[in-house]
C-alpha cells in the first residue's frame, strides 16, 4: 500500500542533473506541485507495460528491477552525486519493486516544459503549446509491445557487405586495402564514397577519381560512417507500396535531422560532424520495424490514429533494440532512446544525444510538430553544447543563416 510523505524541498530538486538549469523560484514552485511518494517492500513502483510521461526518482531505500525473464537487479538510484531518472523507457520494459521502504518522486514531462514556459520572461517568436499525452493504448501498441517483451519480433538487418565492412574496422590490425576490396565489391558503396568526397563539405583542391583516394580523403572513422548511412537509406528504399508515403516523409524527418545535426556539430566545435549526422539520421531508425509490424498486421494498418499511437509509444524501445542488433555502440543507443527526452541530463559531458535534441528541435520549428518544444533556454542539451547565445529570435536567424547548408547534406543524402 503506497503512501505520501508531503513535499519534496529545494535541496532534494537541486539533486536532479535535468533541474539545474531553473532558478531557486523557480524550483521552489515545482517543488509545491509534487508529492513525495513512500512504497513498503513488495510494492510496485513501476509496472511493465507503464506508459506514464513521466520520470521517477528514488530519494531513499532499496528497489529493484526485474525483466520479463526473470533477471532482476538492483536500481541504481545514484551517479556523480546526481539522482538518476528509473526505468525511462515508456512503456516500461521492467517491473521496479521496493525491497525496502521506498521514498520517490514522479516529475511529468508535461510539468517541466510548462513551468519552462511559465516562468521565463522571455519574448519568444515560437508560439509553443502542450499536447495531451494521455492516449489510451491500442490493439496494435499492444501487440507490439507483447512482442517486444517476448523478443518475438523481426528487426531489419545490415547486409552483409556492410557487416564485413563493419568487422574489419573493428579489427585492431584494420587493414586499408582488405577494406577498399570490400568496398569496391559494392558499385553503390563506392559511387557514394566517390560522390562525397567530391562534395562541398570535403572537397579539395583536385577531384577524387578512385576509391582509394575517397577514402584518403574522407578518412576511416568518416567512410565508417557514411557507409552505415547507406545502409540506412537502402532500409528506407526497399518497402512496398503500401508504405511509400510513411516512409518517405520518415526519411524527410530523419534527413532533416540529420542535416542539423551536422551543422550544429560544426558550430559548437564540440562533436564530429560526421558522427554526428549518422547519429541524426539513425535517430528515428526503429520507426522502419514498426511500420513493418503494422503492415504485416494489416487489419490494424489502415488506422492512421491508431498507427501514430503505436509509433509515439514504441519508437524509444524498437531504435534501442534495432541501434544494438546492429552493435552501433551505447552513445548512438542513447540516442535512439532518449533523443526526445527534452530535458535529459544524464552527464556532465556533452553527448550526441544532447546534440541531436537540439538538432530535433530546430527540426521543428516552423512544422506541426512545434508544439511539443519546451523553451530552447531550459533544455540542458543546449547548455551543454555552449550555444548559450541563442534566444527564440537567434533560433530562426540561425535557422535562416543555415539554410543552404542544411539544403546542401540533405541534397547529398538523397531522396527515397
Amino acid at each position: 500500500m503506497q503512501s505520501n510523505a508531503g513535499n519534496p524541498d529545494l535541496s532534494t530538486l537541486k539533486n536532479i542533473r535535468s533541474l539545474e538549469l531553473f532558478s531557486d523560484d523557480q524550483l521552489s514552485s515545482l517543488a509545491q506541485s509534487l508529492t513525495i511518494n513512500v512504497a513498503k517492500p513488495g510494492d510496485h513502483i513501476i509496472a511493465a507495460g507503464d506508459t506514464g510521461g513521466y520520470s521517477l526518482y528514488i530519494l531513499s531505500g532499496d528497489a529493484i528491477s526485474r525483466a520479463v525473464d526473470g533477471i532482476t537487479k538492483k536500481v541504481n538510484t545514484m551517479a556523480d552525486g546526481w539522482l538518476q531518472p528509473v526505468a525511462q523507457l515508456r512503456p516500461s520494459l521492467y517491473d521496479v519493486d521496493a525491497i525496502s521502504t521506498v521514498h520517490y518522486l514522479e516529475i511529468s514531462d508535461e510539468k517541466l516544459s510548462e513551468l519552462s514556459k511559465a516562468l521565463e520572461s522571455e519574448n519568444p517568436e515560437i508560439e509553443v503549446n502542450f499536447i495531451d499525452k494521455g492516449e489510451t493504448a491500442n490493439r496494435l501498441t499492444n501487440e507490439l509491445f507483447q512482442d517486444i517483451l517476448s523478443e518475438n519480433i523481426s528487426l531489419p538487418t545490415l547486409p552483409d557487405i556492410v557487416v564485413k565492412v563493419q568487422q574489419e574496422f573493428a579489427r585492431e590490425d584494420c587493414d586499408f586495402d582488405r577494406i577498399q576490396e570490400l568496398i569496391q565489391s559494392d558499385p553503390v558503396i563506392t559511387a557514394y564514397l566517390l560522390k562525397h568526397a567530391n562534395s562541398p563539405l570535403y572537397q579539395g583542391r583536385s577531384p577524387v577519381e578512385s576509391l582509394r583516394q575517397a577514402i584518403v580523403r574522407l578518412g576511416m572513422k568518416v567512410v565508417q560512417s557514411h557507409i552505415i548511412i547507406i545502409a540506412t537509406t537502402r532500409l528506407f528504399q526497399e518497402k512496398s507500396v503500401g508504405m511509400k508515403k510513411r516512409m518517405r516523409q520518415l526519411w524527410k524527418n530523419s534527413r532533416r535531422v540529420a542535416a542539423f545535426s551536422r551543422v550544429l556539430a560544426a558550430k559548437s566545435g564540440i562533436l564530429d560532424p560526421d558522427a554526428a549526422q549518422m547519429a541524426g539520421l539513425l535517430s528515428d531508425l526503429g520507426v522502419i520495424a514498426i511500420l513493418e509490424y503494422a503492415q504485416e498486421h494489416s487489419d490494424q494498418y489502415d488506422d492512421e490514429n491508431a498507427l501514430d499511437q503505436t509509433v509515439k509509444a514504441l519508437r524509444p524501445q524498437i531504435n534501442s533494440m534495432l541501434l544494438q542488433k546492429w552493435n552501433l555502440g551505447d552513445e548512438l543507443v542513447t540516442v535512439g532512446e532518449e533523443s526526445r527526452s527534452w530535458f535529459r541530463n544524464n552527464s556532465v559531458s556533452t553527448d550526441l544525444c544532447d546534440l541531436v535534441l537540439i538538432a530535433r528541435y530546430h527540426s521543428y520549428l516552423g512544422t506541426e510538430h512545434a508544439d511539443q518544444l519546451p523553451l530552447l533556454s531550459k533544455m540542458p542539451a543546449f547548455e551543454k553544447l555552449k550555444l548559450t547565445d541563442f534566444g527564440s529570435q537567434d533560433s530562426i536567424e540561425f535557422m535562416k543563416e543555415s539554410q543552404d547548408e542544411v539544403a546542401t547534406i540533405e541534397q547529398m543524402l538523397g531522396t527515397i
